[in-house]
């Protein structure tokens, strides 16, 4: 039977259709002509009638709230529209105002020299630095817990995956201020709390993350499938890092040891076990020195493993507490670790002399202050270090006598964990996002371009050079700008050919 109206009449014959006005409501797609094959009596045309009734009550309060709301709406999107106006008028004049500078006095000599702290800190270089800056764009609460991660994914620099200990990762975009998915969709993948994640970097689309529950997840974002679940660590699992240009991931746990997988495959190439306490971080040491990666363990020790027979090429000791963040950057050939003793320790990765350490606890406000992961931008000469007093300190590590504090962005109620750098494609500026244990992430965008060197190094390109770690081996593929600075090899790039050659040479190698 379908729906009807009615006209409240006498029925005239079984025939006669049964009809009633919409009142204010035009109600036609509801119109239908009914036929009995009886007549219809006095009893069939009551019950109609007052059905007939009973609904039309209903559809004129239906029909008046439906026109108290659209009214509703028309004025809300009225006043949007002059708040929008007002907004670009605020705007406006907010770009059209001039600051004067104010003058300052001249410190005396001790002052300044104090001003400037010890060699490896500069306090308040914020003032120094150079024009523009981070400016902070918006708060981001993805998750119910703690978020100790977030990777930016190099192909997509707008994209980041964050994971937190709510067990799951999420896919964000910066750009539309959008979330992408959730990892995992289903309750079959379930994970435990996380700890790391990353992008691969040689294979899209491709994420990892590592868990307390042991093991290490392989997920394909364009469909969220989870790819590999992998198990081989026996403690919780800390820390994760895909090499540059093979398909080769290292993780490292509380279970004192790094393992290097082959994560298409599922299956583990090498145990580096020599540690003496938790591993919390592991990284690749660039494509120039393919065989070589880093861990960082809670022994307060950094260590370079070549992976080809296991053996530890250098120990770096500085910290007196955990350490907790580890980075390198192919681009000025810098390894950057962080403490909870509050100090960052830089270390030039062609002669495994430090370069800076940096003791945050001399920061106003930061006296007890812990550095956990720290993170170079793409072209190696800014380095964020996240803090537990809710901060991030970016610093210009581009001169050799002294790392030079630039800016401290901040907002957070809590821990920051993890940092992660990008370049917007579309305004090629730099962008800068913060994980902290508040539940958020906290996005910033600006020009911190430091130096000409800066800008000219921006464009990275290969070159035949020597690796100073891998003595009497073959030349390998190093950025030109390493190459140029160690004055050895040529300007030619790889070709497929010998791309593919290197390739299977590093896995017939591991």
């Amino acid at each position: 039977l379908k729906p009807f109206w009615f006209w409240a009449r006498e029925p005239t014959s079984a025939a006669a259709p049964l009809r009633s006005s919409a009142g204010t409501l035009a109600m036609k797609a509801f119109y239908s002509t009914v036929r009995l094959p009886v007549p219809v009596d006095e009893v069939v045309h009551a019950a109609a009638t007052d059905f007939v009734a009973h609904t039309q009550q209903a559809l004129t309060r239906i029909c008046g709230e439906y026109t108290t709301l659209r009214a509703r709406v028309d004025e809300l999107t009225k006043e949007n529209e002059l708040l929008q106006a007002e907004n670009r008028a605020l705007r406006e004049q907010l770009s059209q105002q001039q600051p004067q500078p104010q003058p300052q006095p001249q410190p005396q000599p001790a002052a300044r020299a104090a001003a400037m702290g010890p060699p490896g800190l500069t306090v308040g270089a914020k003032e120094e630095g150079p024009k523009g800056g981070l400016r902070f764009v918006r708060a981001i609460q993805l998750h119910a817990s703690p978020v100790h991660s977030v990777a930016m994914d190099s192909k997509n620099p707008r994209r980041i995956a964050t994971a937190s200990w709510d067990g799951t990762v999420k896919l964000f975009d910066l750009a539309r201020n959008e979330e992408l998915g959730t990892l995992p969709a289903h309750q079959q993948d379930k994970m435990g709390g996380l700890y790391s994640v990353a992008f691969a970097k040689n294979t899209d689309p491709v994420l990892g993350c590592t868990s307390c529950d042991k093991c290490v997840y392989i997920w394909k974002t364009d469909g969220g499938q989870l790819h590999k679940k992998l198990h081989g660590h026996d403690d919780e699992v800390n820390g994760i890092d895909f090499h540059p240009r093979q398909q080769v991931m290292c993780t490292a746990s509380d279970d004192s040891k790094v393992i290097i997988w082959d994560y298409d495959a599922g299956m583990v190439l090498r145990e580096l076990t020599k540690h003496e306490k938790s591993v919390y971080g592991c990284k690749f040491l660039g494509q120039e020195n393919e065989y070589l990666v880093s861990s960082c363990s809670f022994d307060n020790k950094v260590r370079i493993w070549d992976m080809r027979d296991k053996t530890i090429f250098r120990t770096l000791s500085l910290h007196t507490d955990d350490i907790i963040g580890l980075d390198y950057s192919s681009g000025s050939k810098l390894l950057a670790t962080g403490s909870d003793d509050g100090t960052i320790g830089i270390w030039d990765a062609r002669s495994w002399q430090m370069m800076h350490c940096i003791n945050t606890r001399e920061i106003q406000q930061l006296e007890n202050n812990e550095v956990k992961r720290v993170a170079f931008n793409s072209d190696g000469n800014l380095l964020a270090a996240a803090c537990s007093s809710g901060n991030v300190l970016v610093y210009d590590v581009t001169q050799a006598s002294v790392a030079r504090l630039v800016t401290t962005v901040g907002g957070h109620t809590d821990c920051v964990f993890d940092v992660a750098w990008g370049l917007d494609p579309g305004t090629k500026e730099t962008m800068l996002v913060s994980a902290s244990h508040d539940h958020t992430v906290r996005y910033w965008k600006g020009d911190v371009a430091l130096s000409p060197r800066a800008a000219a190094d921006a464009a990275s390109m290969w070159c035949i050079g020597k690796s100073p770690h891998l003595a009497g081996q073959h030349p390998t593929w190093v950025p030109r700008r390493a190459a140029e600075a160690d004055r050895v090899g040529s300007t030619v790039g790889p070709s497929e050919r010998e791309t593919v050659v290197a390739e299977a040479r590093f896995r017939q190698t591991l």
